[in-house]
């Protein structure tokens, strides 16, 4: 009886091949044409590789940490939530997740990620259905994906079957690799004790460090979180509506036009469009780990300028400085005389005698002597033609 099934399909094949020849050039497209008929199926495929990126490798493919981030995206799972290991594939969304493969040189797996590359035969000059294979993370996972490169083989499908078990095939692979140990912020001494002093910094000059998402929402969620969430897509200008703590359908496009502008997903209709799940808020905590690290180097910044104006202020008598305060348009006193005096000294001021008051002519003068000194770029500078700290400063230090 097999032996006729397999005769009848053999015939079909080349009775179709005569009767649609732009739609079954080959028995892939075959079964593409009809669905598939039957387990195992035997499919050639365009196989690419992916690896997720550690902030603490020896190299980039990009060259850089971010690059390879917007290159491989950060992923830590794939599209239906399943972490990801090595070997575990990408495919397009004719095969469901959970579909078995068997590809040579990766061994046998399972599909549990989509993709914007990830396409169908015939779609962006491809011959065959698109895979992605995920790699490994760090420089393990790099290594591997270079080396496998893009290649087309053939592979047989299992479907999805729990009578066929995954056994992977990759040279060195150990089933740790899917912790990401290697440069992982809760085991790595570098990275945890940078992560600690940040933390250390962030106490030492009052600043306010925002929590990280450790949690998945979706449509019809309530609560502190939603509001939490919803305030974190407003300050990354995603979010316009009202606070209310609902994720109703304004939050869902807001996490997904987030979720599209870092490359996390293409389309509405791809899975998890929408959804906060593991992808879209280990991206959010990135930015945000971004915007701690800003607020506190800044804080810093500030606090050691601080310092330092206070130590020259306490290191230099009153009676030593030539200009007390800051000067601008429109001023009048004794120390518009004072800085009149200097700029005329100092060859800006042209106006045959002083005057109390600060007017076009000290201004301009004030102007010139701060590009020379190039204090400001031009005239439509903030604080071009005024006597502010930092045109203060300079002219008392050359009292």
């Amino acid at each position: 009886m097999k032996n006729t099934k397999r005769l009848s399909l053999s015939l079909l094949i080349i009775f179709c091949s005569y009767l649609f020849p732009s739609q079954t050039s080959g028995a892939d497209s075959l079964l593409d044409y009809f669905g598939e008929l039957s387990y195992p199926a035997y499919k050639s495929f365009i196989v690419s590789a992916y690896y997720s990126p550690l902030p603490c490798q020896s190299r980039y493919v990009t060259g850089s940490y971010d690059g390879d981030i917007r290159l491989n995206g950060r992923g830590t799972n794939g599209a239906d939530g399943t972490e990801v290991y090595p070997g575990m594939i990408a495919a397009p969304k004719s095969f469901p997740f959970g579909t078995k493969l068997y590809i040579p040189g990766i061994g046998i797996t399972a599909v549990h990620d989509r993709g914007g590359a990830i396409v169908h035969a015939g779609e962006r000059s491809n011959a065959y259905d698109r895979l992605d294979v995920w790699m490994g993370y760090g420089d393990i996972g790099l290594t591997r994906a270079l080396n496998w490169g893009k290649r087309t083989v053939s592979a047989t499908v299992y479907g999805k079957t729990d009578a066929v078990e995954e056994s992977i095939e990759l040279p060195g692979y150990s089933p740790n690799e899917a912790i990401p140990n290697e440069c992982n912020l809760g085991s790595n001494p570098a990275v945890e004790s940078q992560v600690d002093e940040l933390e250390v910094m962030a106490s030492e000059f009052d600043v306010d460090l925002d929590e990280n998402f450790s949690f998945t929402l979706s449509l019809g969620a309530e609560g502190e979180r939603v509001r939490t969430l919803q305030e974190e897509l407003r300050n990354f200008n995603y979010y316009k509506g009202e606070i209310t703590g609902v994720y109703d359908e304004t939050t869902v496009h807001a996490v997904f036009k987030f979720q599209q502008a870092r490359g996390i997903i293409e389309d509405e209709a791809d899975f998890g469009a929408g959804v906060f799940g593991p992808k879209t808020s280990s991206e959010m905590n990135f930015l945000i780990s971004l915007r701690n690290e800003t607020r506190v180097l800044v804080a810093a910044a500030t606090s050691v300028y601080m310092e330092q104006k206070t130590m020259l202020a306490e290191t230099v008598d009153d009676d030593d400085v030539l200009l007390a305060a800051e000067l601008g348009f429109g001023d009048e006193s004794e120390e518009v005389v004072k800085l009149q005096n200097f700029l005329k000294d100092m060859g800006y001021f042209d106006h045959p005698y002083y005057t109390q008051y600060y007017g076009e002519v000290t201004q301009a003068a004030v102007l010139s002597f701060q590009l020379d000194n190039e204090i400001v770029s031009t005239g439509a500078d903030v604080g071009a033609g005024r006597v502010g700290p930092s045109t203060l400063d300079l002219i008392n230090s050359f009292s």
